[in-house]
């Protein structure tokens, strides 16, 4: 049996940055300079959003943030990866974190004049919870 590369990469970066299924996180979409167009944290647990975001001084737990940073890519363009981390209190389940992802990374890549990489490595394919290849149609 084969498992596609971005639910194992999901999946093991979940248990990496949570320790356990609190957490889920993924990135997608990767560049020429092997950096992830978009990654995405989704936690339950308020130390996971403390770790991944910048720090803040504040009275009330971080609930999540967004980052962004320039790379260079070839042909002297350049875009930005985007890291979103939020705090939820019901994790979604595995095929709907996929599929926010993948929209997510089409979003982020509408907005620069860079080649959509979200298809790159995974065809446009749902794979998380279904045991089989489901296309997700984009518009």
């Amino acid at each position: 049996m084969r498992v596609a590369p971005l639910a194992v990469m999901v999946g093991v970066l979940g248990l990496i940055a949570g320790g356990c299924a609190s957490t889920r996180t993924g990135e997608l979409g990767l560049l020429p300079s092997r950096d992830p167009l978009v990654t995405l944290v989704v936690s339950q647990q308020h130390a996971v959003v403390a770790r991944e975001c910048p720090q803040r001084v504040t009275a009330t737990p971080i609930m999540g943030c967004q980052t962004s940073r320039p790379v260079a890519l070839p042909e002297g363009q350049t875009a930005r990866v985007v890291k979103i981390v939020r705090y939820t209190d019901s994790l979604p389940s595995e095929m709907a974190f996929e599929i926010d992802l993948h929209e997510l990374c089409h979003a982020v890549a509408a907005l620069q004049p860079i080649r959509d990489p979200c298809h790159d490595g995974n065809g446009g394919q749902v794979v998380s919870g279904t045991g089989q290849k489901t296309p997700i149609v984009s518009r």
